[in-house]
């Protein structure tokens, strides 16, 4: 029995890689992955290109200041606003280190020392400078500013004098104790005890890993942007990680993300789990990814897994019908094999040509990715939540890993493929209904999207185009370069789940491909 299945498997082979037609696809398919592989490093490239120094832009913020003065010469908040960015410069203080809010604060209550307590609300909100982008410091609690328009002449004086102590030591330290004390006294708010005790908790985590801070005046910022040469900052990434875990424990305390969205149970889930693995790589010191490094670019390579459903979807969908159109299926079942060994015969070589290709595509991706960046960083480790168990493991075999699940998708729609060429027996129905269904379904999506107009619509988690982006479960390095993972149609929807829906399609697909081979007439 065994020695008949090789036979016809041989069969099988013979046939379709005599084609010139597969390998002239196959290398198509190559040239569009090499392709997408040198516009991913061109675009990352132009992102990490020109990019002005902290000094150029405190120097531009300097001269906008300077004009605005020149046009209102009593303006006492432009003026120590400028004070304060020629001290930042002269004592070569970037708007990453932490000594910058303590130098803002202390301008600004020169400002409002100077001003005898008059403090226009517009003009002190023009007073607080952040040289980035032309954007402009908000007072409040959001950017770690203390709340200063009650202080009395001798609580301002006090506070100044602590500013210029802790400015003197340089000590990181006692400037997260100053941060503590700000909020457990009230001046820098919170909305509840609990929030105040997260806040608490997250500059503790600073002094409990060595971690030197970063201006929250910029951390918004920073955190948020991703700019050149920051992926690859130590004190950057940690807390970035850091402000990850606050904004995480808030939306958790709170019951609703940033945007006011409430939150369901499995999104709680996943932002706890976020959350363990950002304390697993502050414990481990697992820096994130860069997006241009060697294993940035080769992760982003996964995304031309698709392109592979091109070469399955023409070949599964001839696979039974060109035999039907060329009439060579009558000789094909006269053999003494059986059709349940034809079909799965058939179908194994499927699965052999989708194996042959994704391999194909990770060696080339993997050669490439090393020849422009010389390999750098292939050790690098990486920290993800399984089953709920965050694990350490090479991002090498996380990135192998990230293959094998995007590679689902691409089986059911051969397995679509394949159904449509049993049941019509045209490979041109077959081929042009999958290419359909599969290039149409985000149109699909999008149009219930609006229908929905926000809500999830029943069942729609189920349907076989809401499962396929899988890509959106996966952490990724290019994520923060890209705007973040795309959302789910449903938030209750998980990986395990996406996995199994796609599982039931491929087998149903399968199965009725089965079914009407072995029981059709041939005429």
């Amino acid at each position: 029995m065994l020695a008949n299945h090789y036979v016809l498997l041989k069969n099988e082979r013979l046939k379709l890689y005599k084609k010139p037609s597969t390998w002239v696809l196959m290398g198509v398919i190559v040239l569009l992955t090499l392709f997408s592989l040198v516009i991913n490093k061109l675009m990352f490239r132009s992102a990490g290109g020109y990019s002005p120094s902290w000094q150029e832009q405190y120097n531009w913020g300097l001269e906008d200041l300077n004009g605005q003065l020149k046009e209102n010469p009593e303006e006492i908040y432009t003026a120590q606003s400028i004070e304060a960015l020629k001290y930042l410069l002269e004592n070569n203080i970037s708007p990453q280190d932490w000594r910058t809010d303590l130098v803002f604060e202390y301008y600004n209550l020169k400002a409002e020392q100077l001003s005898k307590g008059e403090i226009p609300g517009q003009k002190q909100n023009e007073g607080k400078p952040i040289i980035q982008h032309g954007d402009w410091a908000k007072p409040g609690m959001e950017y770690g500013y203390a709340e200063n328009r009650n202080m009395t002449d001798g609580e301002r004086q006090e506070r100044m004098e602590k500013l210029q102590s802790i400015l003197k030591s340089n000590d990181w330290r006692k400037f997260i104790d100053f941060k503590i004390d700000d909020i457990k006294s009230g001046l820098i708010g919170s909305n509840s005890d609990q929030e105040k005790q997260v806040n608490i908790e997250m500059y503790e985590l600073y002094r409990q890993h060595n971690i030197v801070p970063i201006s929250d005046i910029n951390n918004n910022l920073y955190y948020r942007g991703y700019g050149p040469n920051q992926e690859n900052n130590d004190f950057l990434w940690k807390s970035r990680e850091i402000e990850t875990i606050r904004q995480n424990k808030l939306s958790v305390l709170r019951g609703e993300d940033e945007n006011g969205n409430l939150l369901t149970k499995n999104r709680i889930r996943n932002l706890e789990q976020d959350i363990n693995v950002a304390l697993k790589r502050l414990s481990t010191n697992t820096a994130p990814i860069s997006y241009n490094s060697f294993l940035g670019l080769l992760e982003s390579s996964a995304s031309e897994i698709s392109l592979i459903s091109i070469l399955l979807i023409v070949y599964a969908g001839g696979i039974f019908a060109s035999e039907y159109g060329s009439g060579t299926i009558k000789m094909l079942l006269i053999t003494p094999h059986k059709r349940n060994k034809i079909f799965w015969s058939k179908t194994i070589l499927m699965m052999e040509l989708t194996a042959i290709a994704l391999a194909l595509n990770f060696a080339l991706a993997f050669i490439f990715s090393g020849v422009f960046t010389a390999f750098k960083g292939i050790g690098s480790m990486q920290v993800i939540s399984v089953f709920g168990s965050v694990v350490q493991l090479p991002y090498l075999l996380y990135i192998v890993l990230r293959f094998l699940i995007l590679v689902l998708p691409v089986l059911t729609y051969g397995a679509l493929a394949m159904m449509m060429s049993v049941v019509t027996r045209k490979s041109a129905i077959s081929i042009a209904a999958t290419m359909m269904l599969m290039f149409g379904g985000n149109i699909v999506m999008g149009i219930l999207s609006v229908v929905s107009q926000g809500k999830v619509l029943p069942g729609i988690k189920f349907l076989l185009f809401s499962n396929t982006e899988l890509s959106s479960y996966l952490p990724s390095a290019s994520s923060a370069f890209m705007g973040g993972m795309s959302s789910m149609v449903d938030g209750t929807m998980t990986l395990g789940f996406s996995v199994a829906v796609l599982a039931v399609y491929t087998v149903c697909f399968l199965w009725i491909a089965h079914d009407s081979f072995c029981r059709r007439d041939v005429k």
